[in-house]
C-alpha cells in the first residue's frame, strides 16, 4: 500500500513475448521514452500521508448496476486503513508494527472488488526485451493530441494486439488496450507532484465493466483513533519468510467436440490442505463452460504456501484452457 513502498501507488504489468523478432531500433527506443515518462508522471517520488477513497459501478451485473466504494487512510512510518464494502462484502484491514487487524465476513474479494484493486490508483505497464513494438501512431481523445503505440505480446501460440495511448501534452497514460482488457483514464489530477486519473473505465472483451472514480488527498491531521483495531477484530502476524503455493495436480479440460479454443479464468483460496476453495468465475466468454470449469478446478491440488513456516490459505487465479469448443 501508499504507506509501506515508495512505488506502491502502482499496478505494473509485465508484458512478456518471444525476442526473435526484428523491430526499429529507433523506434522501440521511441516506445520506451513515451512509456518511462507515462510512468514517471503517475508515481510518486515520496508520498505524504494520504487519504484515498475510491467509488465504482459495476455495470454488466445481471442484477443491474451495482456500487462499491474503497477508502484507504495512510500514516506514513506507522500503518494504514483499509475498508472496502460492496454488496454484502465487508472488509476492515488496520495494519501497524503489531500486525494485522482484520475484520471481514468473508476471505475471498469479489471478482469485480479484485479488478478494481489491480487498476487503481493507475494500471502502469513496462516493456520487457520480448514485447514487439510494431508502430507509434498519432491519434486524439476530447480534443487532446495522444501517441499510440501499437505491439503484439506473443506466448506459444497466443499473439494479443495491443496498444497504449499516452496524453503527447503531460505524458499521461490515457487508453490501455492490453489483450482483451481496455482501461480508459480521465481526468487526471496533481497529487505529490504526480498526476493521478480521477476517473477510470474498464472493458473485457468489449463488455464495458466498470466506472471508477477515485480522488486523493493529503492528510493534514492525524487523529489518534485513525489506526485502531476495529471491534471484534481479528489480530494476524506479518509473514517474514514466505513461500507460495506450487501445483501439484492442475488437470485441464478435456478437448471438446470441435470448435474454437477458449478460456475461464477463475479466483479461489488455495487453503492450508491445499486445495482449492470458495471458486468464482473471474472472466468467462462462455458462461454455458462455467460450471464445466468451476468442476475441474476442484481437482487441483497445491502445496501450500507457507507463512513463518507453517501452512497458510492464499488467494490465487486459475486460467482454465478449453479446447476445441
Amino acid at each position: 500500500g501508499e504507506g509501506m513502498r515508495c512505488a506502491s501507488v502502482v499496478f505494473a504489468l509485465l508484458l512478456s513475448a518471444p525476442s526473435l523478432f526484428a523491430q526499429d531500433l529507433q523506434l522501440r527506443q521511441e516506445a520506451i521514452r513515451l512509456l518511462e515518462r507515462a510512468n514517471a508522471v503517475s508515481m510518486p517520488a515520496h508520498l505524504p500521508n494520504l487519504e484515498r477513497t475510491i467509488t465504482w459501478r459495476v455495470l454488466d451485473s445481471a442484477s443491474g448496476p451495482q456500487e462499491g466504494s474503497f477508502t484507504r487512510v495512510v500514516v506514513q512510518g506507522t500503518g494504514r486503513r483499509d475498508e472496502i464494502i460492496f454488496g454484502d462484502y465487508h472488509v476492515i484491514n488496520v495494519w501497524t508494527d503489531s500486525g494485522l487487524a482484520t475484520r471481514r465476513n468473508r476471505e475471498m474479494l469479489p471478482p469485480e472488488v479484485h479488478d478494481v484493486m489491480r487498476i487503481t490508483p493507475i494500471a502502469l505497464v513496462m516493456f520487457d526485451h520480448e514485447d514487439v513494438i510494431q508502430a507509434i501512431t498519432d491519434s486524439s481523445l476530447d480534443g487532446r493530441p495522444l501517441r499510440c503505440i501499437q505491439f503484439s505480446t506473443i506466448a506459444g501460440e497466443k499473439n494479443d494486439s495491443n496498444e497504449l495511448c499516452i496524453d503527447a501534452a503531460n505524458g499521461t497514460l490515457v487508453t490501455e488496450k492490453l489483450g482483451k482488457d481496455y482501461m480508459e483514464n480521465r481526468d487526471f489530477f496533481p497529487f505529490a507532484d504526480s498526476l493521478i486519473p480521477g476517473r477510470i473505465t474498464y472493458s473485457y472483451a468489449g463488455v464495458p465493466k466498470l466506472e471508477i472514480s477515485q480522488t486523493m488527498t493529503v492528510l493534514t491531521e492525524v487523529t489518534p483513533n485513525v489506526l485502531a483495531a476495529p471491534p471484534d477484530a481479528q489480530m494476524r502476524r506479518y509473514c517474514t519468510t514466505f513461500r507460495r503455493a506450487f501445483g501439484v495436480n492442475m488437470p485441464q479440460p478435456k478437448p471438446g467436440p470441435g470448435g474454437g479454443d477458449t478460456d475461464v479464468v477463475l479466483r479461489g483460496i488455495i487453503g492450508e490442505d491445499g486445495k482449492v476453495h470458495d471458486a468464482v468465475v473471474q472472466y468467462s466468454e462462455r458462461p454455458d463452460l462455467n460450471s464445466e470449469a468451476l468442476a475441474v478446478i476442484q481437482q487441483w491440488v497445491f502445496t501450500p504456501a507457507m507463512c513463518n513456516g507453517r501452512p497458510d490459505s492464499t488467494d490465487a487465479s486459475f486460467t482454465l484452457h478449453f479446447q476445441a469448443w
